[in-house]
């Protein structure tokens, strides 16, 4: 390929450079050869129809900055551009929160709820996954026990969110996910609560009436006309299952809406790592294993493919042992090398917390010098070191 044909990252792409043929993941040209672009909307919109990465021209127009007083590296540009978005992202996730549990304590009492209210929240989900889908993606690991039904809702709406936008889902779709993210459980406040948070295993009656909450759900959004078929689909259909064994209605297949399968993923695997009355939170490698294990039978395989493409083999927030003894908690996620993130070292090779965290990143050191040691060995509990993941997620900015 000619020297001034260059294959950037969609993150590296800016007004003023020139592409060469820009395809969607169906193969579907979405901007010719010599195309210019033009603005921020633009690149917005390539994101939202999935493109990750694209070739530009650079003879005809722009090249990556290699300049800005002194020589800047992307990575370093993308870096600060994260954390910008992480401070905007917090203050997302504490409204939506808010939302979710004015939401849900209102349909508990029996009292009406403002789809407004959710929409507004939904729309703020949707516009800080644009701008760095990264930043409420890695929030979702900060979860309160106290209100894990608020937060898992929120969780929801976030990662859906994130995954449909990554599968090049339009600004209004993208919408009704977040809406439907956040409503997904709202028939479990129909729901005893005696049987919502009993600590051990459901009677077949228990059971039978928790199964329930799905149509309950659609029950209560039926009378609300800002609602739609595409929101709905997520609260009727998180609990079906690929191979007809889900609930409340033994879809199966395609019969599935594609929403209603991406909200399945996103709905088990936020489940499954959190804290619940009946069992501690599972480390985010064994959920995915186990999602993984469903494939072609509980879940999508392309949707479970993408969905860990999305948010990494060891997510923001996983507590991981290297190969060395070394340990520590994953702060970032390379989506071009899922399995070498960047980590905070919280223990030495021979156990001992450090006093300081020693920043790693496991990508340029394995560049550098094909370190082995580098190479992340096991996926650990952090409760049984008295690590709060949360803190070294929510703490951490650009050093």
């Amino acid at each position: 390929m000619a020297g001034h044909i260059k294959k950037i990252p969609i993150e590296d792409l800016t007004p003023g450079m020139y592409v060469e043929d820009v395809f969607s993941r169906d193969d579907v040209l979405l901007l010719s050869a010599d195309s210019i672009i033009d603005s921020e909307e633009r690149i917005a919109t390539l994101r939202r129809q999935g493109v990750a990465s694209l070739y530009i021209n650079t003879r005809k127009g722009k090249d990556v900055p290699q300049k800005l007083g002194d020589r800047v590296d992307s990575s370093l540009l993308r870096e600060v551009e994260y954390y910008k978005e992480l401070d905007k992202a917090r203050e997302v996730r504490r409204k939506t929160v808010e939302t979710a549990k004015d939401v849900l304590d209102s349909i508990r009492r029996g009292h009406p709820f403002s789809v407004s209210k959710v929409e507004e929240a939904a729309q703020e989900i949707v516009e800080s996954i644009i701008r760095n889908p990264d930043a409420l993606n890695s929030l979702c690991q900060i979860k309160g026990y106290d209100e894990y039904t608020y937060t898992h809702s929120v969780n929801v709406s976030v990662l859906s969110t994130s995954l449909a936008y990554s599968l090049g889902y339009n600004h209004e779709q993208l919408l009704q996910v977040g809406v439907g993210g956040v409503l997904h459980d709202i028939g479990k406040m129909r729901v005893p609560e005696v049987i919502l948070n009993k600590p051990g295993k459901y009677t077949d009656w228990e059971f039978n009436i928790m199964k329930k909450h799905p149509e309950y759900g659609l029950e209560i959004v039926s009378e609300k006309k800002n609602i739609t078929e595409f929101s709905k689909a997520i609260i009727i259909q998180h609990h079906e299952r690929y191979n007809g064994k889900g609930y409340p209605r033994g879809l199966s297949g395609v019969q599935i809406a594609e929403i209603g399968l991406i909200g399945a993923v996103a709905d088990v695997y936020d489940a499954l790592t959190s804290n619940r009355v009946y069992r501690a939170a599972w480390t985010p490698q064994k959920a995915l294993a186990l999602i993984f294990q469903g494939c072609d039978e509980d879940y999508s395989r392309e949707i479970v493919e993408r969905f860990t493409k999305q948010i990494g083999i060891y997510p923001v927030g996983s507590f991981v042992r290297l190969v060395s003894g070394e340990m520590g908690v994953v702060t970032r996620v390379d989506r071009g090398n899922l399995l070498f993130p960047r980590m905070l070292i919280l223990f030495d090779a021979s156990g001992k917390r450090l006093e300081l965290p020693v920043e790693f990143d496991l990508a340029e050191m394995q560049k550098k010098d094909g370190d082995k040691r580098t190479l992340i060995d096991v996926s650990l509990n952090p409760a049984a070191f008295r690590v709060d993941v949360a803190r070294y997620i929510d703490d951490k900015s650009p050093s």
